[in-house]
């Protein structure tokens, strides 16, 4: 590449950085290779060259698809067909094209939008058909056939895996027809479940098992030991349907055999449940407790929530049918819990498929934001009519005070002149009381026009208080809408960003984390030797995918309820007592299971309940324990006790362990209080106000 940029040939420079890419690529860093694939990028787009663009969008997306990041991948991917689609039938290059369609039908049939995957396939699938590419048109028909059979639309899944069949006998690809055979068994055998006529229901098995073992032959035939695992599986399934629980067990241990013998741990946690399962049927109930045992154990180190889900369910009904009903009862729940979290993750991938009705609703919003403004103006307007009414009823108050004034003039006046009569009065007594009566007439119109006056500066100051009482009342409606809006904002956006943060948690960082565990473990496996590092990774990887989920799990508002607490309580003890065989009694009164805690303080118990707990199996020797939480007087209390060794508090050196739970404690405003007798055990007690 150097030589290239000394020659300035920069189509050959895209081309190193575009192979670079897909070295990386290869080695899994997937970091280095999207660095490279955006310098090709780059480049091409200033050259112009639409292809190199394409591929670069595509195998970008790629990575992203392989990282668990399904909307970039999607993004990448719909870009890259675009170019792909524009230049496609200029330079002829059909394959391409097609890739690309299958690649976002897999993303859409992931997110389980099976109309969408099958728009694509189809548009694959008349690409192929326009080439003639028969092996194109047999892989467009199979994955047809898988989206309609998880459609549960039957008829047209056998129709196009059929079609598929036949074009890989015609062409000999032996290995696309064993695929395509397991393919028509399995839309047959998912019908048989649901069937509940037992006649038409064997018989959909029986065709189901007559395709399976047509299948498994044909992969003998060629060597292919990759796909003996899962059609010994899939037929012991079927023997399982019809009763036959030996044939049944028989091909379970058959499938178990190969999936040790290729090391894929996720397929042997799958077959230890259908062993588990298979045991139960047959009332062996310590073999079916052991392989389930087993499964739960391999699908908790790999994190495989489905495999999870099936073992506390099988353990569940196990455990009913031994008569240990308590115990059935908490592998329910937990089965129930892990449910429950897989059916939430699925949701928060659904919610990405609706980014695309985003603007909509952005302008619907603002719609609705115009609306408020709107309704704010009018009621402005209202104010500002109260406020003129106002000044007017102040105009007539003074208009009312210069009548006053008048009215007092006039007063003035008439006294003057009854003076005047007064003085007269003397020449003529017809005059005086002629001027007597005129007085008293005045003085009478004085007095109504003063009562006048009177009433209304009291009908003035009346209307006034009215007006300034509705203005008031007015004002406080006004404030209290705008205050319950803002606060009712401010609560969605906390509880937006609470999911957000833990669904970036959980897809991102526990993706990766996930990742490297794996990684860890495969590279362990393919090593002849043992590495201590690879060892190191993967333990700290998981211990810090557990970490993770306890914070995700704090953060989920949802798990604000102290019967969730609860139940994660049980669990954890129930895992890591359980391992050392220590007996303990988990108490909890019905009044707690009410109680709603904020999530620094649920984080805190939790955390210092788990450091507890840990210390209590690492240190004490302890063979029995008791959990209590209870509510009285405004307060939860907490008490962990056990019977084991004990320790002197008055030589106590903390370590990491004691400093944490007295620091959590203090965060939280809670009493932590840790009493030990050497051999006697030791007792804590934590205290926080509810």
């Amino acid at each position: 590449m150097y030589i290239y940029e000394e020659l300035c040939n920069k189509k050959e420079i895209a081309d190193s950085y575009y192979d670079i890419g897909l070295d990386y690529d290869g080695q899994d860093n997937y970091q280095e290779a999207l660095k490279s694939y955006s310098a090709a990028l780059k480049i091409y787009e200033e050259i112009g060259d639409k292809q190199g663009i394409a591929f670069s969008y595509n195998n970008t997306g790629t990575i992203y698809h392989r990282q668990g990041h399904a909307p970039e991948a999607l993004k990448h991917y719909l870009i890259a067909l675009k170019i792909l689609e524009e230049i496609g039938d200029k330079d002829g290059d059909k394959e391409h094209l097609t890739d690309r369609y299958f690649n976002i039908a897999w993303i859409f049939e992931g997110q389980k939008n099976y109309p969408e995957a099958l728009k694509y396939f189809f548009a694959a699938l008349k690409i192929n058909e326009k080439s003639e590419n028969k092996r194109g048109i047999g892989a467009s028909c199979s994955n047809i056939g898988n989206t309609y059979q998880r459609q549960g639309n039957y008829s047209e899944a056998l129709k196009y895996h059929l079609l598929s069949l036949k074009i890989a006998e015609e062409i000999g690809d032996t290995k696309g027809a064993a695929s395509s055979y397991n393919n028509i068994g399995v839309v047959y055998m998912e019908q048989g479940k649901k069937q509940p006529n037992p006649f038409k229901r064997d018989s959909l098995l029986n065709e189901a098992l007559k395709y399976y073992v047509t299948s498994l032959e044909i992969r003998k035939e060629i060597g292919d030991i990759g796909g003996f695992g899962f059609i010994y599986d899939n037929i012991g399934g079927v023997y399982r349907l019809q009763g036959n629980f030996p044939e049944a067990l028989k091909n379970y241990l058959a499938a178990l055999e190969i999936n040790e013998e290729i090391g894929n741990k996720a397929l042997i946690a799958n077959t230890y449940n259908n062993i588990g399962r298979i045991y139960t049927e047959m009332n062996r109930f310590a073999e079916a407790e052991k392989y389930l045992n087993d499964a739960l154990y391999i699908s908790r180190e790999l994190s495989i929530k489905v495999s999870i889900i099936e073992a506390y369910e099988f353990l569940s009904q196990l455990d009913s049918l031994m008569g240990n009903y308590q115990q059935a009862l908490e592998h329910y729940k937990l089965y129930t819990l892990y449910k429950d979290s897989l059916l939430n993750e699925t949701n928060s991938k659904m919610i990405e498929q609706m980014k695309m009705s985003y603007e909509t609703e952005k302008k619907d919003k603002e719609i609705q934001k115009l609306e408020s403004e709107k309704e704010i103006s009018s009621l402005q307007f209202i104010v500002q009519q109260e406020s003129l009414k106002s000044t007017q009823s102040e105009r007539d108050k003074i208009q009312a005070e210069n009548l006053l004034n008048l009215q007092q003039v006039d007063l003035l006046a008439n006294e003057k002149k009854l003076q005047q009569l007064e003085i007269e009065k003397n020449q003529a007594d017809y005059t005086a009381q002629k001027a007597e009566t005129d007085r008293k007439e005045s003085q009478l119109v004085i007095l109504n026009k003063e009562g006048v006056i009177h009433m209304l500066e009291i009908k003035k100051q009346k209307l006034l208080k009215n007006y300034l009482l509705g203005g008031f009342v007015l004002f406080s409606l006004l404030s209290l809408f705008v205050y319950s809006n803002y606060r009712t904002r401010q609560q969605l956006k906390l509880q937006m960003l609470r999911n957000k943060i833990a669904s970036d948690l959980h897809d991102d960082v526990g993706s990766t984390l996930s990742s490297i565990s794996i990684f860890s473990q495969m590279a362990q496996q393919q090593s002849k030797e043992t590495i201590p590092m690879l060892e190191t990774i993967g333990e700290s990887s998981r211990k810090m995918l557990d970490a993770m989920a306890d914070i995700v799990w704090t953060i989920t508002p949802e798990n604000d309820q102290f019967e969730k607490i609860i139940l994660r309580m049980r669990s954890f003890a129930y895992e890591l007592l359980g391992a050392k065989q220590i007996d303990f009694e988990f108490v909890a009164d019905d009044d707690v299971t009410r109680i709603k805690l904020p999530m620094d303080v649920r984080k805190n118990l939790y955390l210092i309940f788990k450091e507890a707990a840990n210390n209590m199996v690492k240190y004490s020797e302890a063979n029995k324990a008791l959990f209590s939480i209870k509510e009285e007087k405004g307060f939860l209390t907490m008490l962990i006790r056990d019977n084991g060794k004990g320790f002197d508090t008055n030589k106590l050196t903390e370590g990491n362990g004691i400093k944490n739970m007295k620091k959590r404690a203090l965060e939280i405003g809670a009493k932590l209080m840790i009493d030990s007798v050497l051999g006697e055990g030791t007792m804590i007690q934590l205290k926080v106000a509810v």
